[in-house]
């Protein structure tokens, strides 16, 4: 209510100084510089900007007035909700005697709670703490001299000292075995990325930066492209997981799903007639999408082949194909 019998005070002040918004004068250079500022243009350009300032700072502290108020409103409705909406918590209701005991008996109700809260605050700490504790005494071997006091007498101190020097040492023969295992890795990827490059020593750097390692390359990929758009076109036009086609070089290529025990990494291709005589041998190459396909470079005539895998130690697996 104060704020807005201000406001109102403010506006009649602005409206009685009889300010009239129109457009200033055009300014004259220098009208704020003696001796310019007292002759009659500049005085009468100089009191109707002075007027514009005052009525702008009258507006100005108008809004201030307004938005403290709003904000005055928000700030009340916030802590009206934060006291559980009660009426009782709004002045004047708040200093009746009924209010006073109610307001009495909530407040003491926030301040039990906020005390449970901490005394429960406190409890989840210690039990956290425990089971820390617990977990660095299994981590320490669950020896009694790793827990204080015991652990600063000196028989602790030197079982405490040679636990660690043996877990230092257990520690860094873990990590050589590690480097160890990624080095194994590494070098089976290696051998595997050779082996589905077509075992090529082209494929392997620094040899692949060579003016003719790089040729070889570039050539190898050509006939890659090609074998695969044939493959493409054959899946295209048909739903199953054998596909028999032949691409532009004349080369039979053979997609089909892989027998059970077969690895590709390792497995010999071979190319076999109807009567289980050898027609040709062949390689395993993989698309774009890493899937497997079987390519043949000699020309086969029509017929009914099988293509036979090898697994070691075991009898060959093969793949019955028409063409």
């Amino acid at each position: 209510m104060r704020i807005r019998i201000t406001l109102l005070s403010l506006l009649a002040s602005l409206l009685s100084t009889g300010f009239v918004f129109t457009s200033a004068p055009v300014a004259n250079a220098g009208c704020r510089d003696y001796p310019e500022s007292v002759t009659p243009a500049c005085a009468a350009q100089n009191l109707a900007e002075e007027q514009a300032r005052q009525a702008a700072d009258t507006l100005q502290r108008a809004q201030d007035l307004i938005d403290a108020e709003n904000r005055a409103k928000a700030q009340a409705a916030q802590e009206y909700v934060a006291n559980g909406s009660r009426p009782c918590s709004v002045y004047p209701a708040s200093i009746t005697a009924a209010c006073a005991a109610e307001n009495l008996g909530v407040e003491q109700e926030k301040q039990k709670s906020a005390i449970d809260k901490q005394a429960q605050a406190l409890l989840d700490a210690e039990e956290k703490a425990k089971e820390n504790a617990e977990k660095d005494y299994i981590a320490n071997g669950s020896r009694p001299c790793t827990l204080y006091p015991a652990s600063i007498t000196p028989e602790c101190s030197a079982e405490n000292l040679a636990y660690e020097t043996k877990r230092q040492v257990a520690a860094a023969a873990k990590f050589q075995e590690d480097i160890i295992e990624a080095e194994q890795k590494a070098l089976k990827q290696a051998q595997d990325d050779y082996i589905r490059n077509g075992s090529r020593p082209c494929s392997v750097f620094p040899a692949s930066t060579t003016p003719e390692c790089a040729a070889a390359n570039l050539k190898y990929e050509e006939i890659k492209k090609v074998e695969i758009a044939a493959i493409t076109t054959a899946r295209e036009t048909s739903t199953k997981s054998l596909i028999t086609t032949k691409d532009d070089n004349g080369s039979l290529l053979v997609v089909s799903n892989i027998p059970k025990g077969v690895d590709l990494l390792t497995t010999k291709v071979k190319l076999l007639n109807s009567k289980g005589k050898l027609v040709d041998t062949g390689e395993i190459r993989y698309d774009s999408a890493g899937k497997p396909y079987f390519v043949f470079d000699k020309q086969v005539a029509k017929g009914n082949y099988k293509i036979e895998l090898s697994i070691p130690k075991k009898k060959a697996a093969t793949i019955a194909i028409k063409l």
